[in-house]
């Protein structure tokens, strides 16, 4: 519900409603009147024994016919009643209601179904063909009307007797396919299959009126409908066309006139219903506009017929001819919320498994009413038909039969019946059109197969169903009667929840109650009160007398519960402590199952108040059977008028309950010092020399300091609800006795204060929390509270100072919650300075590492209080560093200027370490500083550098280029031991200025000094040797001389070789490269041998090719900078290398490793194919000794890696070549489109000028006629052109440059 949106999933215009708007709407479930379904107040209910002997002959007012109730065999299902239609309707002049005699089965559920025998024998003939034929559709109202396939109406009165009966006005005109009677049932309108409307007197059944000329006798009349007018109606037929029909009487002379206000050639009607209001509120508005809503398979209609035809609303759906849509109004009263009432329309439109309502309302000052989506029902069947109830309550019928009570506001099912053994009489034959010649559309004969609205009829909340094997009435049971329903079936328990549901307001479909809750209630507690009487004496009657014990108790435990929570949930606990429990009492098991079943209800607050009698069984029984925690929280629940106070407390004592010792003395006598001072002492003597406390005496003692925050703050305990009444007296009171020197009785062993020293010792911390929340109570700090205070300081301090036991976590605690007291803004606390003193060397000691945090918070409050002003900074600092009070010391070094402490005292804090650079960058940077602070913390960082280093490398690198940056040398020797770290520290530096040189160093480009650069490079020859030829390659700004020393002395070959080359010395640059090269062969050679492991051997041949592709992109980067001698002499160099490495490879090492240098060797030539005549290398490998002897296999790798490479350049080539000259070609036949497109010109004058173009077509000057047009679409005079961009200087033999156009500078 709320925001109703889209009813039908195409699209909405109306705002829907609230809920709250939706429940005035659809009425309260609990304020159901009888008035509502006309049912008269009863003073006194019938019991079930007088309806049963009631006379049902038919004399004096009765509406029935004894006949009715014949046990004959034409009984047809079960769960059927026989009832006349006023069975549960009250007409005039009756005075109760009625109860049928004959019952074929007991039914409990809601739905009542009753059959109509003296109707249905009338109507219906099974054995012999009547002339009347078969009924076809049903009328009900103050007379039940039923017409038949003959074309005959029968007329009967409540009674079931005949009244009249209507015959056809002609022959063969089909049967009766619809019927209704004006408001005043006084007109009979019957419709004809063959589309024929006659009138007749309902009171007599005389034929008034034949109607032929209003309707095309091709089409079936469907339904007819009177309006609020009683001389206009509604009808429409299975062409899909609706009509209104209206009666005149000229003269004396009665004639009809119909019009169409819904044409089938438009879209099929499928259903159309006025709205009457008329009858029960003449004077509503819409009464005189005649209201009728149409509804077709894709389009809801709502329009008014008087005081002209018009559409006030049209909403598109979607139906499907299987599951036509249907129609149904309804009025509902609306309660606003000014308490006024007023009567609004609702309409349900029901298509396949939904149901919308719409709400039509009469808005003050617009002509056109207003229309609404107030809620959308979806069930889980398909429907075929509905009738409004009652404003709360739908009856639906679905497409297998079954007749189903919806419940509106929860949109839930409350009950279902089935009533296929009705056998429902379907229209089908008149959607189909059998009787006429006409065809009908598809549609309308498929909607024809599930339409029975002529069936069913809705009479003052009852159900009339017309069907094959009778009439049948279906009703709802009033609330009494389901409840003697369900005490006939002895269902007592079930009744009681029954009742127990309609008191909640959880029971759906309550009928028969009054509107007033006060009285309804007190009908539901004594009908209840009534059931458990009944339920009582069944169960004492039915007790077993065999079999174990649990079987009694099973018995009385079915019982007994749901006869104490009714009388519970009603309110009835005169009953439940005196009726019920004296007759439970006359047996034990009762009795006790009764006593059990008060402690849940006792616990879960259902009961706070009990009989003293009733309670002091519990009692008794729960204490002979050891029960004594279920008896304390069942006391401390409880009113204390509920029990014995005597009983209580000496139970609570012997068993050591202090939770309801306590309760009943702070709540029967306001008296909370006797239990604490007596628990006080017990747990003191259980506490007397014993380290390790047993469980039950730590209990006690936690609910004794959760007993004095209670009593202390105004609380009751153990509930923990505030105390109204004696809150302040009972708070004094106890403290008093907690600073009492004595207890009451005391012995010479008993130390002074006993009370306060008793909870010091079992919890400090706790009890000091106890009195900080204390005090601020009111009470506590008036007068007589601040000297309640005081005295509890000077208590603690002769307690805590001058004891003997007392830890030194104790004294910190107690000595902080005594500075948090004097620093409250409104403190009065008054302590000598040498307390104070004592107090400050007791928080700062510097081996008690307990309550740290509390003992600096309490030192730095009694510091900002003043209380230290007479001891002095100095002193104060020097304590706070003993006690590594790191967040006071910051306070005075910020305080003193002394900025090089307050670093390391940011350093030395664990917590607080990550605040030390945004400090550092405060002073640093700040103007607001002095140059000597600065460098007081330059010098600090440089001296804790390496723990800064430690905790955050990237910002410690930004402080020292933004503040240090001349200081790196000073910073490296702090942690000269650390080369890594040394490394890391200038690879941040480096890192930094690279990404912000401008912003860290204040000048434009790359800003990392040489001198830092050449100290990065030597560090990571040290740390990082495989990273330094990346970065010499990718980086600037270092001595390359320098840098090729710092390789040189590590060893570094590649970085070396780069750093040669780059310098131009690419011959020593190779000698490195073949060095290092000649070293790895020797390697490998040693590796080569067969004796080497494979892992060793691997590890060599990994290394030396490495090298030899280092030697071969070496030779491949320099030798295209030098002469092609030089060239073939470099790569010659190289594969005489290979070629005798591959020599010493034959001699050493086995068949397995031989060919691992050949390959290597393959690649060699096939990167110096290109740089070297392939002559010159072929005639060398054939002369070498490696290759001069042995099998051509052997020389066929290398060949075809010679030939492959050949074949590789030679293929490059000519694709590069093919390339270019695609590019060309294509280059040139665009400049030939572009030559050949004509350009038009967008100016008529030369711009140079300022002469007409035109001009050079008749001119006489031949400069003037030639024109120089430009892509751009600008033209000039070609002389003007050559005089524009021509120069003085310009030599006569150079050759003339493009023109370029003036204006936009394009070609």
């Amino acid at each position: 519900m709320g925001d109703f949106g889209n009813p039908f999933a195409t699209g909405a215009d109306d705002a829907g409603h609230t809920a709250e708007e939706i429940d005035v709407i659809l009425n309260d479930l609990q304020g159901t009147d009888v008035s509502d379904f006309d049912i008269p107040a009863i003073a006194t209910l019938p019991t079930l024994e007088s309806i049963l002997n009631e006379d049902d002959t038919d004399g004096g007012g009765s509406f029935f016919d004894s006949s009715a109730f014949n046990n004959s065999a034409a009984s047809y299902t079960s769960g059927v009643e026989d009832a006349s239609i006023a069975s549960f309707d009250v007409v005039s002049g009756a005075s109760a209601i009625r109860k049928c005699a004959e019952s074929l089965k007991v039914n409990d559920s809601l739905i009542k179904l009753a059959k109509l025998r003296k109707v249905s024998a009338e109507t219906i003939k099974q054995k012999s063909p009547s002339k009347f034929g078969n009924p076809t559709v049903v009328l009900i109202g103050s007379r039940l009307a039923i017409g038949t396939s003959t074309g005959y109406v029968h007329v009967f009165d409540l009674t079931q007797k005949l009244v009249c009966r209507c015959s056809p006005p002609a022959a063969e005109i089909g049967p009766v396919s619809a019927i209704d009677a004006n408001r005043e049932e006084r007109r009979l309108l019957v419709g004809f299959a063959k589309g024929l409307l006659a009138l007749y007197d309902l009171q007599t059944g005389k034929h008034l009126q034949t109607m032929e000329d209003v309707h095309s006798f091709e089409c079936s009349i469907l339904s007819i409908k009177f309006t609020d007018n009683p001389n206009m109606a509604i009808f429409t037929d299975n062409g899909g066309s609706v009509y209104a029909l209206e009666f005149k009487s000229t003269l004396g002379r009665k004639s009809a006139s119909s019009t169409c206000i819904f044409s089938g050639s438009k879209g099929e009607a499928f259903a159309a219903e006025p709205l009457l209001v008329s009858e029960k509120f003449p004077l509503h508005r819409f009464s005189e506009t005649f209201i009728v809503a149409v509804v077709s398979l894709n389009k809801l209609i709502i329009a008014e017929l008087k005081p002209v035809l018009r559409s006030v609303f049209s909403f598109p759906l979607e139906a499907s001819p299987t599951k036509p849509p249907l129609l149904e109004w309804h009025i509902v009263t609306i309660q606003t919320g000014d308490n006024s009432k007023s009567v609004e329309p609702v309409l349900a439109v029901a298509t396949g498994r939904q149901i919308v309502f719409v709400q039509v309302s009469a808005v003050v000052g617009e002509a056109a009413p207003k229309c609404s989506f107030i809620q959308r029902t979806t069930l889980e069947f398909d429907i075929m038909n509905i009738k409004w109830m009652n404003n709360y309550l739908l009856s639906v019928i679905d497409i297998a039969e079954r007749l189903h009570v919806v419940d509106i506001r929860s949109q839930s099912v409350i009950d279902s019946v089935d009533i296929s053994f009705v056998g429902l009489t379907y229209q089908s034959s008149f959607y189909k059109g059998l009787a006429t010649t006409r065809s009908v559309s598809q549609a309308m004969a498929l909607a024809g197969d599930s339409s029975c609205s002529q069936s069913i009829g809705m009479y003052q909340g009852q159900i009339v169903l017309l069907g094959n094997n009778g009439v049948f009435v279906a009703s709802l049971r009033m609330w009494f009667e389901r409840v003697e329903r369900l005490v006939s079936k002895e269902k007592e328990l079930e009744a009681i929840k029954f009742v127990l549901d309609i008191y909640s307001g959880q029971a759906k479909g309550v009928l028969g109650l009054t509107r007033d809750a006060q009285e309804r209630r007190g009908i539901l507690r004594r009908q209840v009160r009534s059931l458990i009487q009944t339920a009582i004496d069944r169960c004492l009657k039915s007790v077993p007398v065999h079999g174990k014990i649990d079987i009694l108790k099973e018995h009385f435990e079915a019982v007994i519960p749901v006869c104490m929570e009714a009388c519970t949930a009603t309110g009835d606990y005169e009953f439940l402590f005196g009726s019920l429990y004296d007759r439970f009492s006359l047996d034990v098991m009762a009795r006790s199952v009764y006593l059990q079943c008060l402690e849940p209800m006792i616990l879960n607050d259902d009961l706070d108040d009990l009989s003293p009698g009733v309670f002091k069984d519990f009692i008794e029984l729960y204490e002979s059977r050891d029960q004594f925690v279920s008896i304390e929280a069942c006391v401390v629940r409880l009113k204390v008028s509920s029990f014995d106070i005597h009983q209580v407390v000496g139970v609570c004592r012997q068993y050591d309950l202090f939770d309801g010792l306590a309760y009943v003395f702070t709540t029967a006598f306001a008296d909370a010092r006797t239990p604490l001072e007596e628990y006080l002492l017990r747990l003191r003597r259980e506490m007397r020399g014993k380290p390790n406390l047993p469980d039950e005496i730590v209990a006690l003692g936690n609910k004794l300091i959760v007993y004095l925050s209670c009593c202390l703050n105004g609380l009751t305990y153990p509930s923990g609800l505030p105390n109204d009444t004696h809150a302040s007296a009972i708070a004094l009171d106890v403290f008093q006795s907690l600073l009492a020197r004595h207890s009451r009785s005391p012995d010479d062993a008993e130390p002074v204060f006993v009370h306060l020293r008793t909870l010091l010792d079992f919890n400090t911390r706790e009890t000091l929390n106890v009195f900080a929340m204390a005090f601020n109570q009111p009470y506590f700090n008036d007068a007589k509270g601040l000297e309640f205070q005081q005295q509890l300081v000077d208590r603690l301090q002769q307690v805590v100072v001058h004891g003997e036991d007392f830890e030194p976590t104790h004294v910190s605690a107690v000595f902080t919650f005594i500075a948090r007291l004097m620093t409250k803004p409104d403190a009065k606390i008054v302590i000598n300075r040498m307390l104070i003193e004592q107090t400050l060397e007791v928080l700062c000691v510097a081996d008690s590492r307990s309550r740290h945090d509390e003992r600096e918070t309490a030192v730095m409050e009694l510091y900002h209080s003043g209380v230290l002003k007479h001891i002095g900074d100095k002193l104060v600092m020097k304590l706070a560093e003993t006690a590594k009070f790191f967040r006071l010391c910051e306070i005075l070094y910020e305080k003193h200027n002394m900025y090089d402490k307050l670093l390391n005292c940011y350093l030395d804090d664990s917590l607080r370490k990550g605040y030390i650079f945004g400090f550092l960058q405060r002073v640093l940077i700040s103007p607001l500083y002095e140059e000597a602070d600065r460098q007081l913390v330059r010098d600090a960082f440089i001296v804790r550098f390496a723990d800064l280093l430690a905790l955050d490398r990237a910002k410690t690198a930004q402080l020292t280029v933004s503040s240090l940056w001349n200081d790196v040398p000073r910073l490296l020797k702090v942690i000269s031991s650390d080369i890594m770290g040394q490394y890391l520290f200038v690879k941040a530096l480096f890192d930094f200025v690279l990404r912000t040189p401008s912003t860290a160093t204040g000048s434009e480009g790359t800003a990392f000094p040489m001198e830092y650069h050449d100290i990065f490079i030597e560090l990571m020859c040290q740390v990082r040797p495989d990273t330094v030829y990346d970065h010499i390659r990718s980086n600037d700004g270092f001595d390359a001389d320098r840098a090729l020393e710092v390789c040189r002395k590590y060893g570094l070959v590649k970085p070396m070789a780069y750093l040669l080359e780059k310098r131009g010395d690419a011959d020593q640059a190779l000698d490195i490269l073949m060095e290092e090269f000649n070293r790895m062969v020797c390697h490998y050679l040693v590796s080569q041998r067969d004796e080497a492991s494979t892992e060793e051997y691997e590890k060599t041949l990994h290394a030396t090719t490495d090298t030899a592709r280092l030697v071969m992109d070496f030779c491949q980067r320099v030798g295209m900078k030098m002469d092609q001698p030089s060239r073939e002499k470099m790569w010659l160099r190289v594969l005489e290398f290979m070629l005798s490495a591959i020599k010493s490879t034959d001699a050493t090492c086995g068949d397995s490793r031989k060919s691992d240098l050949r390959i290597l060797c393959v690649d060699l030539l096939k990167c110096m194919t290109g740089h070297v005549d392939l002559l010159v290398f072929l005639k060398l490998i054939l002369e070498d000794p490696a290759y001069r002897h042995g099998k051509f296999g052997e020389l066929r790798d290398l060949l075809l890696g010679i030939v492959d490479a050949y074949s590789y350049e030679t293929i490059l080539l000519s694709s590069t070549r093919n390339l270019l000259y695609r590019d060309i070609h294509n280059q040139i036949d665009r400049k030939k489109k572009s030559a050949s497109k004509a350009i038009s010109v967008s100016n008529d004058t030369c711009k140079i000028c300022d002469m007409s173009l035109r001009i050079a077509s008749y001119s006489d000057d031949k400069e003037k006629t030639h024109l120089a047009v430009f892509r751009c679409g600008h033209a000039f005079h070609t002389v003007c052109l050559k005089n524009l961009q021509s120069t003085p200087s310009k030599s006569e033999k150079e050759p003339p440059r493009a023109f370029r156009c003036p204006e936009c500078k394009h070609p």
